[in-house]
């Protein structure tokens, strides 16, 4: 109403001024009036009606639109958004990371790569695993993952669906951090996945690296400050340059979740020497001289999970207790040996991923658009290598560890082979497998009943499994770590050649094994080549679980869940 007076105050003066007393003269109308030709008078026009707001908004006037007033408490410092205004250059390249977005090659890495699916078969892994996207998408891709489940809460109020557990979140989100302050790590370890989805809004950002509106460099997550302190690089104590490789460490490292302490997040560090060469067999209780353990961080956490015996599932094909490598980018990093010069060796993280630029008043900062980008390196980088040939580098470097994978006797068909041949040798002694009519969660636990019973079977089988563990491991340990080729290229050769000269043992082993139990058995790779096949062979009904996704995040996560989905 008050709106309407004021148009009216203003438009009455001018409309009077407009008119005159001779009708038969033409009549100019003033700013907010127009001509009546029926009366030659000129006449206000109709302000818009009054706007009224809801609870919890207010009348900006400017646009007489309704907006959220200013929060009159804390700054929310776990969204990015709120960094805006203090560090403009930085906040605007982090922004950027929305359109880090694959470029070339194959999403689904699965369809790819088909002998995925049998490595992973009875994790989640094998039901999907998509190349990367960048920061931005973080939270989106976790949730939108098939491996994520699809938990629904039933009429009784009980959650069904549920595939993983709360830490899932932790490399995800900084909300994940804002809840260890608020419930206590412990706490929120303990319980499942969903049951923190409504506190998950905010992906990759500020407060994960940064103390809550400042500069500085903090270690958001305690579990990677314990680790640190275990290899002897307490945070507060290092570089500047080491500081910023830790905060990536929080996520791009090798991780379990420890079942006897809360299922936190653990690094299984307790033996490795950074970048040292070492023997871990007297720490994982070996006796043989076979240089097993002799090696880097893969040998290391290899000793370390053997002597605590853990496994993080039993392969549903083949009943290996398996383990599935992370990302381990901070560990290939601390572990270089050479970098073809040795100011190389001084190279971090940030080096190549954070390069500085100047912003419009001239002043450097780190740019936040966490990626690669050649032609954007430092200085000191591109006095030797222009763009061109940092791409004809790292191509050769990728061709030689695809050589090592995918050519003659490579490690990842024959992955498969290994695993397809140990079903066979159960199948044969009557120890009933997928290929049989088992269930996933049949399949597993028939072969660990089967392992456990003590027979001539049993220690057969536990022999040759042992073997697929251990070169699956150090395969994982070098192609689950994004850019090896770049950040430790030698370590990669390495890791594949051990692996392939586990398989070339235990093929033997498991041919033996075939002779004595199948001898009729013929391994036929054509029946393992593509996704479609293998999903299917490992249990997976990839329709139904897509379908169980989808209905998920329609009627859980954009009913219930404050996340803004980048799908």
């Amino acid at each position: 109403m008050k709106f309407n007076k004021v148009l009216i105050a203003m438009a009455v003066p001018m409309a009077l001024a407009g008119c005159s007393s001779d009708d038969g003269n033409d009549v100019t109308c003033g700013e907010g009036s127009v001509l009546n030709p029926d009366n030659n008078m000129c006449e206000v026009v109709p302000g818009p009606p009054p706007t009224e707001c809801g609870e919890g908004t207010v009348l900006d006037p400017d646009t007489n639109s309704c907006v959220i007033p200013p929060s009159e408490g804390p700054i929310d410092y776990y969204n990015s958004a709120n960094w805006a205004e203090k560090f403009p250059a930085e906040f605007a390249s982090w922004a950027e990371t929305e359109e880090n977005t694959p470029e070339a090659g194959p999403d689904d890495l699965l369809e790819a790569n088909p002998n995925l699916v049998v490595a992973w078969a009875g994790y989640g892994f094998a039901k999907d695993y998509n190349r990367a996207r960048g920061h931005h998408f973080a939270l989106t891709d976790v949730i939108a993952s098939l491996r994520t489940g699809n938990p629904m809460v039933s009429e009784d109020g009980t959650v069904v669906g549920e595939a993983m557990p709360a830490n899932c979140w932790s490399c995800k989100t900084p909300d994940s951090a804002r809840m260890f302050d608020q419930v206590g790590e412990g706490y929120f370890s303990d319980n499942s996945w969903s049951t923190w989805g409504h506190e998950m809004s905010n992906t990759i950002g500020c407060a994960d690296c940064h103390e809550l509106g400042e500069d500085k460099l903090r270690l958001s997550r305690p579990f990677t400050d314990r680790a640190m302190t275990e290899i002897g690089r307490t945070f507060g104590q290092q570089e500047i340059a080491e500081q910023g490789n830790q905060v990536c460490a929080q996520c791009h490292v090798e991780y379990y979740f420890d079942g006897t302490d809360n299922r936190n997040v653990k690094y299984p560090w307790d033996f490795w020497v950074p970048g040292v060469e070492t023997n871990y067999a007297e720490q994982a209780g070996y006796q043989g001289d076979d240089d097993l353990y002799l090696g880097f961080t893969a040998e290391a956490q290899l000793a370390y999970y053997d002597a605590i015996g853990f496994k993080d599932w039993t392969n549903a094909i083949s009943g290996a207790p398996s383990l599935k490598a992370q990302h381990p980018e901070y560990e290939n990093l601390a572990d270089r040996q050479s970098a073809g010069m040795s100011s190389h060796m001084d190279f971090t993280c940030v080096t190549c991923h954070m390069p500085k630029a100047s912003n419009d008043d001239g002043v450097e900062y780190f740019r936040h658009n966490v990626r690669f980008d050649a032609n954007a390196l430092p200085s000191s980088c591109q006095g030797c290598h222009d763009a061109d040939a940092f791409d004809t580098m790292l191509s050769a470097r990728k061709a030689t560890i695809n050589e090592l994978r995918f050519g003659t006797n490579g490690s990842d068909a024959r992955l498969t082979e290994l695993h397809v041949k140990a079903q066979a040798i159960w199948s044969a002694n009557g120890i009933k497998g997928i290929n049989d009519g088992a269930t996933i969660g049949e399949a597993k636990a028939n072969y660990e009943g089967a392992l456990a019973a003590g027979t001539e079977l049993a220690g057969e089988m536990n022999g040759l499994l042992t073997q697929i563990r251990n070169a699956q491991w150090f395969w994982d340990s070098a192609t689950a770590s994004h850019g090896i080729h770049a950040h430790n290229p030698e370590e990669a050769i390495r890791l594949l050649t051990k692996t392939n000269a586990i398989i070339d043992a235990a093929l033997v082993d498991a041919d033996a094994l075939l002779t004595k139990y199948a001898a009729d058995y013929v391994y036929n790779p054509a029946d393992y080549d593509s996704k479609a096949k293998n999903q299917p062979h490992a249990g997976l009904n990839l329709e139904k679980m897509q379908a169980d996704k989808d209905t998920f995040i329609e009627e859980r996560v954009k009913k219930e869940w404050p996340v803004d989905l980048q799908l």
